[in-house]
């Protein structure tokens, strides 16, 4: 530690000692009244708009819901450095200029130590803050990721830290100024609160380094580095007066990972307000259950959680190991890992006067993976469990839980109160009910298990059944993607017995214009177009034709039609189609909603005869911005709603395994950046590039799966699309 360092803790010391009389309560004392807690996230932390991920801003309404939900605190994931003028001025010193707000710092490292945080970002977090204290609830406010100015920083020298960034020179003392920067600020502002107000002083520091095979190395030194700016955040905090001399602080290990707490533990900072008024954080997503979204050749998804197991679908049981082709009670997210490590966790730390909050933590639905009825069940009853299991081990040994919450509705959500509709109910009423009976509580909200397996299971009609797709985008002016996928097993996985497939499906499809603008090529009208896709062979080659290039002319909203397209229709033909992985449907548009209802999709043999692949008796796969459900084809389930595309297509989005490709039109050439983000706001990929006037094409790689935000910034531009990466 270096002697301004060690003036600015002697400083805080003095302070402290001036004010004891008035001390807060300490950090333990807050465990109880905290009880279980609740992210608002995608919200706050979104960079520059905190609606740019589909979420309103907080309102009362909202936070009542929570509160009645049974929670008693809230952790708001916030932006500062995108809400400050250090982003105008790394944008200079990066070449770029002031008002070109979407290139980032990425690259040469900037000087600039002393930002200011606009002040009417800070009123709005104040607003958020005093509605939840409003309901008598607690309020851990915190710096996430924010571009990476700290989280992608936690080293000195020259290095590079995300994939595809390019190298990144850092300062830690630059880093440090600007924690310190900001956290005086903050702390300043908001002094006179009460316990009530809790600082954590980062996310997930390191989260978002390189993965080759291994991920980059987080040892001592960067530890020290770390320590450095947690230093520099109590320090910050305590030496802004009021009621700032004794609230409880918060710092993160590595990664918040709990395998890294005992990193943290080891090097666990000095507070000058004296012990007891510091918690440490960890997050919680044991990876194969949580959040991987394809099988591995190192390991399946699990799906089914202990206790639960599927009987028909063994390799998706928690803790499969296929080396062994037997389960592994001790796998990650196992109800004897929760308990070995929560366990843990209180000797490193609650037992010493440092309570611990499990700041994230969270499974995704997978109603869209899982086709077969009762395995969906099992799921479902399984995942709420696993939340119970956590809940219960949390409160055991003194730790604050708090649920990750996106405020996605559709396939693959962690959401449990709704807020995108302006309707604040209960999503996931079985996870909220299992979260409550661990804290004591009733848990008898009324549970929507048996609708959500219903979907998937229709009664067999004279006309048979089909998928009735619905689609809904949330962008006005770029385009994006609904998918239907299905994976091919068995038989099925050989296409080249085929010439073609064939698809059967009736919908309408009307086009509503005209374009904002016509420099991006999107002629007079709005537009929308459906491609088939297939995937094949053991590097997943992809390969795409157009089934409907006008669809405003092509869908009929009265009778089914056929499509058939030949394998020479593809834009490059396939290959390896003895070995096929998956088929699907992508209909891309601007502004889309609406349904469509498919029959089935064939395949052609060279006589001209027909095979079916799939007549969707289960749901297929569903992503992006479609949603739906398999219907019988008779009656009045048969109708078939408007698709309306209004606006003009800003950007198209091609994704492949491993790689996504944007094409956007820029209206001059200037500096650009394109990005990939996962739902957690962590970054998955990003390239930095220079965008000519007119179109423009960008690719970025990735070996994540799932659901990404997709971010191209341009001089006042700015795309966001969400994709499905593969």
């Amino acid at each position: 530690m270096n002697r301004i360092g060690m003036f600015g803790i002697a400083c805080s010391t003095a302070l402290f000692a001036a004010s004891s009389a008035f001390a807060l309560p300490k950090a333990a004392d807050l465990v109880a009244p905290m009880g279980m807690g609740y992210n608002i996230g995608n919200t706050m932390e979104v960079p520059e708009n905190p609606t740019a991920w589909g979420n309103p801003l907080p309102t009362a309404a909202y936070i009542k819901a929570i509160k009645n939900a049974g929670f008693n605190t809230v952790r708001i994931p916030c932006a500062w450095y995108s809400h400050s003028d250090a982003l105008a001025k790394d944008i200079a010193a990066n070449g770029g200029t002031a008002d070109n707000s979407n290139y980032t710092h990425v690259g040469k490292d900037a000087s600039f130590t002393n930002p200011t945080i606009d002040t009417e970002w800070l009123k709005q977090v104040k607003d958020v803050v005093d509605m939840i204290i409003a309901e008598g609830m607690y309020v851990v406010l915190n710096s996430h990721w924010d571009e990476g100015w700290l989280e992608d920083r936690v080293f000195d020298g020259t290095a590079n830290p995300r994939s595809g960034s390019g190298n990144i020179t850092n300062s830690s003392a630059t880093t440090k100024a600007r924690q310190t920067a900001f956290w005086t600020q903050i702390a300043t502002y908001f002094k006179d609160y009460d316990e009530h107000l809790l600082f954590a002083g980062a996310n997930e520091p390191g989260v978002n380094d390189p993965w080759n095979g291994t991920q980059w190395e987080f040892d001592n030194t960067r530890m020290q580095v770390l320590k450095g700016y947690y230093d520099a955040f109590i320090t910050a905090v305590r030496s802004a007066g009021g009621n700032n001399d004794t609230r409880t602080l918060i710092v993160q290990a590595p990664r918040t990972e709990m395998d890294m707490a005992p990193m943290l533990s080891q090097n666990f900072p000095t507070d000058p307000a004296g012990s007891g008024y510091m918690m440490a954080e960890v997050h919680y997503y044991p990876y194969q259950y949580s959040l991987m979204t394809a099988d591995e050749d190192w390991g399946t998804q699990f799906y089914y959680y202990t206790g639960l197991e599927s009987t028909t679908d063994k390799t998706h049981n928690m803790g499969w190991n296929v080396y062994s082709n037997s389960i592994d009670n001790s796998a990650l997210g196992t109800p004897n890992q929760i308990k070995k490590a929560f366990g843990e966790l209180k000797t490193m730390f609650c037992d010493k006067g440092i309570p611990v909050i499990i700041g994230e933590l969270g499974a995704i639905k997978r109603t869209g993976q899982i086709t077969d009825a009762a395995n969906l069940k099992l799921h479902l009853q399984g995942r709420a469990l696993f939340y119970g299991e956590v809940a219960k081990n949390a409160k055991a040994n003194g730790i604050v839980p708090y649920v990750w919450d996106t405020g996605a509705e559709n396939d693959g959500n962690m959401t449990i109160i709704t807020r995108q509709k302006g309707t604040y109910s209960v999503l996931d009423p079985d996870v909220l009910n299992a979260l409550q009976k661990a804290y004591g509580q009733e848990g008898n909200n009324q549970s929507n298990l048996d609708s959500l397996v219903n979907e998937n299971e229709v009664p067999e009609t004279e006309g048979g059944k089909g998928v009735q797709v619905t689609y809904a985008t949330k962008t006005s002016d770029s385009s994006e993607v609904g998918t239907l996928r299905i994976n091919l097993s068995g038989n099925n996985k050989d296409l080249s017995k085929y010439v073609g497939l064939e698809i059967r499906m009736k919908g309408s499809v009307e086009t509503a214009g005209p374009c904002t603008g016509t420099s991006d090529g999107c002629g007079e009208y709005g537009w929308t177009s459906m491609d088939l896709f297939m995937m094949t062979g053991g590097s997943w080659a992809w390969f795409d034709a157009p089934v409907l290039e006008q669809a405003d002319q092509q869908l009929d909203d009265t009778k089914f039609q056929v499509f058939q397209i030949k394998w020479e229709d593809f834009r490059t033909e396939p290959t390896g189609l003895n070995e096929a992985n998956a088929i699907g449907l992508n209909l891309y548009g601007t502004q889309v909603t609406g349904t469509i209802t498919i029959d089935y999709i064939k395949g052609i043999k060279a006589d001209g005869s027909t095979e079916i692949i799939d007549d969707f008796d289960k749901k297929p796969g569903l992503e992006g911005t479609a949603t739906g459900k398999v219907v019988p084809l008779s009656g009045s389930s048969d109708a078939i709603r408007t698709v309306r595309v209004a606006g003009s297509s800003k950007m198209l989005v091609d994704v492949q395994p491993g790689m996504v490709t944007a094409m956007f039109s820029a209206s001059k050439a200037a500096p650009a950046k394109a990005m990939l983000m996962n739902t957690n706001g962590q970054v998955i990929s990003q390239k930095s590039f220079t965008a000519s006037k007119g179109s423009n094409r960008v690719e970025l790689e990735s070996s994540y799966r799932g659901v990404a935000m997709l971010v191209v910034r341009q001089g006042s531009q700015q795309f966001v699309q969400k994709v499905m990466l593969k």
